[in-house]
């Protein structure tokens, strides 16, 4: 072969490899924006509702605030919220070119961001389901087996 039909067959090549890269970003993409929109609802749909007494003075604070296991599910939440931005904007950027050092970026924040959720689950169940311990643990190891997988 020709030096000229090399550098084609090579820049065929690098197009075919990059939308390859680009059609597999799809889907993450998707899944990164779903946990930040999920993320997002539960920062405002906490678990175990708010105090709605008129005389309260805690009136509009959520109920569990006091509880270990609530702080954890906020913690955890944002920190989901956060990873999972991350990746979105990760792979929104990697669609406009920056390929290479993007991907694994976002994949890494992805995996954070769905590891986090599974722990808000399991925080955010285990705080509204306190006084009932067997149930609590039962759901809490339900929830554990996804990092198992």
């Amino acid at each position: 072969m020709d030096r000229p039909k090399i550098i084609f067959n090579q820049d065929k090549e690098r197009v075919i490899n990059i939308k390859g890269i680009l059609s597999a970003a799809q889907m993450p993409l998707v899944v990164a924006t779903l946990l930040v929109t999920v993320t997002f609802a539960a920062g405002f749909t906490l678990p175990g509702g708010f105090e709605s007494d008129a005389i309260s003075p805690n009136k509009g604070m959520t109920i569990l605030i006091r509880k270990t296991a609530f702080h954890a599910f906020l913690i955890m939440d944002a920190i989901a919220f956060a990873f999972s931005a991350g990746a979105t904007f990760s792979y929104f950027y990697q669609n406009l070119g920056y390929l290479w050092s993007l991907s694994k970026v976002g994949a890494r924040s992805q995996l954070v961001a769905m590891s986090a959720v599974v722990i808000a689950f399991v925080a955010g169940m285990y705080a509204t389901l306190a006084h009932s311990v067997g149930l609590a643990v039962t759901v809490c190891a339900i929830g554990c087996i996804s990092f198992i997988m």
